[in-house]
């Protein structure tokens, strides 16, 4: 007796195939960092990492974390042909909020990060929950030191800004504190950059600080930006003149309260009074439009500056 087997069935190849799909966990884009995406961690918010603050998005990260993700920036350059921007925004930078070129200039940065106390409150204000101040510094230090650490040598570090030779002496000090080796100084008073920006190119450097002041030293960054070597680029203000101790830091304790700039205004009233006093006035209609924001109807806030 023949037993005859059911044939199995082949699916037909024309026929539109069914697709299994994996579930896998949401995934957050960094929008300071725009070429890294990471995963939430368990519990923990994913809405965003930045706050808006006027015209600027500030990032809302601690100090360390702070410094964590300026290293990350300053490692990517290696698969990049752009340099990586981050700028400290602090009450100078709030007085000068309606001047367009230095919007459109912290626009550009791939981060922004909170240097002044006035900033962290009216982030807060905003929403904001892990914000804390990062003076550069105080944070200049800790990003040199952890690039070189990530490196595996000494990070190649060049110096624009201040008085002639300020910045040979304050890569001297750099050198023998932080492990660097300064490929490059330059003093900040130039009608004519190309000489410096074509040094700059062939100094193979990781990292430049631009310490022209704020809002000229991001300018110069943006308008130069398509001349500046692929390295880490961050602006610092006075920071040089802290390094080598021609401007003396206020006391630790003064600092951790928020309250260096009166350490700072004591030091220099006639040339700071004035910045400050425009600052108060910054903050305070700062912190009254952004509250008006958060209670205004959707439909109203677009018009509330």
């Amino acid at each position: 007796m023949t037993i005859s087997l059911p044939q199995p069935q082949l699916p037909d190849p024309s026929a539109p195939q069914p697709v299994t799909r994996t579930a896998r966990p949401p995934l957050v884009v960094v929008r300071d960092l725009p070429e890294v995406v990471r995963s939430p961690e368990p519990g923990r918010e994913t809405a965003g990492t930045c706050v808006r603050i006027g015209p600027f998005d500030v990032l809302d990260r601690n100090e360390h974390d702070t410094v964590e993700s300026i290293v990350e920036g300053a490692l990517s350059v290696s698969t990049s042909t752009r340099a990586w921007i981050t700028y400290a925004l602090h009450v100078g930078g709030l007085n000068s909020r309606r001047d367009e070129t230095f919007v459109d200039a912290m626009s550009g940065a791939d981060l922004v990060y909170a240097d002044g106390m006035s900033v962290v409150l009216l982030a807060r204000l905003g929403g904001a929950e892990e914000i804390e101040r990062c003076g550069t510094t105080d944070i200049g230090w800790g990003v040199l030191r952890r690039l070189s650490e990530e490196l595996g040598r000494p990070a190649r570090v060049a110096l624009i800004g201040g008085p002639d030779g300020l910045t040979r002496r304050a890569g001297d000090v750099l050198e023998a504190e932080a492990g660097v080796e300064v490929v490059l100084t330059e003093n900040g008073y130039h009608d004519d950059w190309s000489a410096v920006l074509t040094r700059l190119a062939l100094s193979r450097c990781d990292v430049l600080f631009v310490g022209l002041g704020a809002p000229y030293e991001m300018k110069w960054v943006e308008e130069n930006r398509h001349l500046l070597p692929p390295c880490l680029v961050m602006t610092c203000g006075g920071w040089f003149g802290f390094i080598t101790e021609d401007e003396k830091r206020a006391p630790r304790w003064l600092c951790r309260v928020g309250l260096e700039w009166t350490y700072r205004l004591v030091q220099a009233p006639n040339r700071l009074w004035r910045r400050y006093a425009a600052g108060a006035l910054s903050t305070g209609l700062l912190a009254l439009s952004m509250s008006v924001n958060r209670t205004a109807p959707d439909s109203e806030r677009a018009a509330i500056s």
